[in-house]
């Protein structure tokens, strides 16, 4: 059998991955645009990374996450991911400082996340 990137059997196994409690976690998206939060499930795609910034010996850690684009038709930067625990309470609020759709047809978000400051 052959898991081609188009067609329902991705989007299956993408489903499954979401849903499993030890891939991924449980998030509310807002929206820098406005409206009501848009729970979702987000697979952490790798560990922290350390993206230096422009060359000044300095830099932030960013956390990297995928969102399917089934339950997530649009995320721009500056909206924002709040990561809940299992009664739905909000533990930390991240920023989307990058996101994009790596191939059209992946039909993830992959979400370039930092810490997010009121100030």
């Amino acid at each position: 059998m052959s898991v081609g990137t188009g067609g329902g059997s991705w989007d299956s196994m993408l489903a499954a991955i979401h849903a499993d409690p030890f891939m991924a976690a449980d998030v509310q998206v807002r929206l820098a645009a406005g409206g009501d939060p848009i729970p979702c499930r987000m697979a952490w795609m790798t560990g922290d990374a350390a993206i230096p910034l422009m060359q000044t010996g300095t830099g932030t850690t960013t956390r990297i996450g995928e969102i399917r684009v089934a339950v997530l038709p649009s995320v721009d930067e500056g909206d924002l991911v709040d990561l809940l625990t299992p009664n739905g309470e909000p533990t930390e609020i991240l920023r989307v400082d990058m996101a994009e759709r790596p191939e059209p047809d992946r039909l993830l978000w992959r979400l370039w996340l930092v810490p997010y400051s009121e100030e």
